[in-house]
């Protein structure tokens, strides 16, 4: 089969190769992959600049039917739609895993760079990550299934949110845009800012029903979206010190700031800010079962709107073109179709 593989560490020695179609284990499904989306994870790969495990295919956000069952797998059968966790390997018994929490565990390996991911025409997984999706989710939306859970999973597992509150969401990427529909989804008036050349992205939330898009949040935009007071919540989901620190800056006395977005080991900030606001900070990582349920309902329901992030599509050997146009800011969520887009069929 055709697989988009890092096949050596460091910078590139990543290639479309043709290699063994993998054969589902007792416990394990085997899944014909219809969509995979492109990560900032996938880009940094490709580049060496963070870890993986040779050789190793690459992806992790996909949706596919079901065409083979190991023998210990029930409630599922093919021709099933479905999409998958990313926790491929865990040790099932530490008071992480126990907890639900199983990309908190030391032994995890999760698809895409720990162990063969699903940028590639089939992926076996364990029966236990696996979840359905209904006919009324088409299989793109479906591939946004994990940058969605990995936004609801920051934002409401967090906090309490209601129709009261006021968020602010800094970053228009993929789960920027993500985390503005989960706000949006509670009711929650949502200001999501961005930069100058984020313009078309920002263009694009508010067309998705995100209440108020701005390129600079300012004293004065402050006064009038949260007449002074600050936001309730306020989630980084760039990694980038000014943004966190206008973020902080921006959170309401007693406030809530979430970081979600990956930033580098140090970072200078004023924690005074932390003290003198007794602000509450949240690190978020990942997501959990029923983030994945709740992202599966949200999307084929229609209440949230997905379709204006998918900004291009790509046969799997024009992967190069997507993970250029990926790494240029140029999209927001660039799929990638390792079957062809009718390829699917089981």
């Amino acid at each position: 089969m055709k697989a988009l593989m890092k096949w050596e560490s460091g910078a590139g020695h990543v290639a479309l190769r043709e290699t063994e179609r993998p054969v589902p284990g007792p416990d394990e499904v085997l899944i014909r992959v219809a969509a995979a989306g492109i990560c900032g994870t996938d880009i940094k790969i490709w580049h060496g600049t963070t870890w993986s495990n040779p050789p190793v295919i690459l992806g992790h956000e996909y949706s596919g039917v079901v065409v083979g069952l190991g023998r210990n797998v029930t409630g599922l059968q093919p021709g099933d739609r479905v999409v998958s966790e990313t926790a491929q390997v865990v040790c099932g018994k530490c008071a992480y895993c126990r907890s639900g929490r199983e990309l908190m565990c030391d032994r995890r390996l999760s698809i895409g760079y720990g162990v063969n991911g699903a940028m590639a025409e089939y992926i076996a997984v364990r029966q236990g990550i696996v979840h359905k999706i209904p006919d009324s989710l088409d299989f793109d939306k479906a591939a946004l299934c994990e940058p969605f859970a990995v936004a609801l999973h920051g934002l409401l597992d967090h906090t309490a949110l209601t129709a009261a509150d006021r968020v602010l969401v800094m970053g228009p990427g993929a789960i920027g845009q993500l985390v503005a529909q989960a706000a949006r989804s509670c009711g929650a008036k949502t200001v999501l800012v961005g930069l100058p050349q984020d313009q078309e992205r920002l263009d694009a939330a508010r067309r998705a029903g995100i209440d108020v898009t701005l390129t600079r949040l300012t004293d004065e935009a402050m006064q009038e979206l949260t007449g002074g007071r600050g936001f309730d919540v306020a989630v980084d989901c760039t990694g980038a010190e000014p943004a966190i620190r206008q973020a902080m800056k921006a959170v309401k006395k007693a406030g809530t700031f979430i970081q979600l977005g990956l930033t580098k080991p140090e970072l200078t900030i004023d924690y005074s800010l932390l003290t003198a606001k007794e602000l509450q900070i949240v690190g978020t990582f990942g997501h959990q079962y029923h983030n994945w349920e709740m992202a599966i309902e949200l999307m084929a329901s229609g209440k949230v709107q997905v379709d204006h992030l998918i900004t291009s599509r790509y046969d799997l050997e024009d992967w190069q073109r997507g993970f250029e146009e990926m790494q240029g800011s140029k999209g927001i969520k660039i799929l990638l179709y390792p079957n062809g887009e009718q390829g699917v069929e089981p």
